[in-house]
């Protein structure tokens, strides 16, 4: 459990991250280290006497975990849940139901971290705990961190941080404000939503690689030679847009198959993607040259499915992803969709 704790502790610093620029950067905040009140070294100060109580006077700790939990799970919506979600209604109940786990994580690791230096959770992790295990949050480093530029009543500096462990780079805005009596708080921060879709891209690169040999075997049984497209126009109300897909596939296998089951990726502008499953009934299908039928909607609250709608979609914007071979036994072939432990 000790390295558990470890991972679920430096919360502070992928949430806050005042922590780490409190220790790390005063010397580069020249236009705020000779102003009596600087947040900065009194979070630090804090962190060290342990006084969640003044810690938060000049840290809000509340709003910085509310912006990361609205960037994190809203990119996590738009890649894993929503090309099932047809309403921004049943986005925003999406976000309400896992947004309570996500900041009461973050609050109760970041309030027991500065007030003990530890953090202490049950054996049984949730989804947002077991996040930030995946993620390697605990490796996370900061590598520059700017002047603080000055906008209106606003100081805004940008800090580079590394993820050795996925090995991918994001920046993160941290937003300073004065109060009546001219003293700086530390009251947003911007990026979250970076820091998750590098993870998420560099999550398919590392299991691309583990899934390779699985991906060859599946090809034995299971390979798509091409595929065609034709986009057959928008539901009645013009919101959506529907893509039937022909897939051709070899199809060789030494005992009866089930089902196929995979993807459609669609990939948009600045590495935008979006995922549709689908399942091919292989009950009766013959082996060899084989055609097979599938259809992805276009969403009109994905923004890779936005992407296609407006400025059209090329075949190479499409990519047919086989994930799992189901045998009629009840045995299966499956490619990992997540990091061994």
């Amino acid at each position: 459990m000790g390295n558990y704790k470890k991972v679920l502790a430096v919360i502070v610093i992928l949430l806050i991250l005042t922590v780490a620029v409190s220790v790390a950067a005063y010397n580069n905040w020249q236009q705020l280290k000779n102003r009596s009140g600087n947040p900065a070294i009194i979070a630090r100060q804090a962190i060290e006497a342990r006084d969640l109580e003044t810690f938060k006077k000049y840290v809000d700790l509340d709003k910085l975990i509310d912006s990361a939990a609205k960037e994190i799970l809203t990119e996590q919506i738009n890649s894993t849940i929503a090309p099932t979600a047809y309403s921004m209604d049943e986005l925003q109940r999406r976000y309400d139901e896992l947004k309570p786990d996500f900041v009461n994580c973050a609050r109760a690791a970041a309030e027991e971290y500065i007030s003990t230096g530890k953090v202490t959770f049950p054996n049984k992790l949730t989804e947002a705990q077991k996040f930030l295990k995946k993620s390697g949050a605990a490796s996370c480093e900061i590598k520059s961190i700017s002047k603080p530029q000055r906008d209106g009543n606003e100081q805004i500096v940008i800090v580079m941080i590394y993820n050795p462990q996925m090995k991918f780079s994001f920046e993160v805005e941290l937003n300073l404000e004065t109060d009546a009596e001219i003293n700086w708080r530390i009251t947003d921060a911007k990026g979250f939503e970076s820091y998750y879709s590098s993870y998420r891209r560099m999550l398919r690169r590392k299991l691309d690689s583990l899934n390779a040999p699985i991906g060859r075997e599946m090809d034995s049984i299971f390979k798509v030679k091409s595929f065609s497209m034709k986009n057959t126009g928008g539901d009645e109300y013009g919101f959506s847009q529907t893509l039937n897909i022909t897939i051709k596939a070899d199809v060789k296998f030494d005992k009866p198959l089930a089902k196929v089951l995979g993807n459609v990726i669609l990939r948009g502008k600045d590495d935008r993607e979006s995922f549709t499953p689908f399942a091919i009934d292989m009950t009766n299908a013959a082996q060899g040259l084989q055609t097979f039928d599938v259809i992805k909607t276009l969403n009109p609250f994905i923004r890779a499915d936005v992407d296609a709608m407006k400025h059209g979609l090329k075949k190479n914007d499409i990519h047919i992803e086989i994930t799992e071979i189901i045998f009629a036994d009840g045995t299966s072939l499956k490619q990992l969709d997540s990091l061994p432990d």
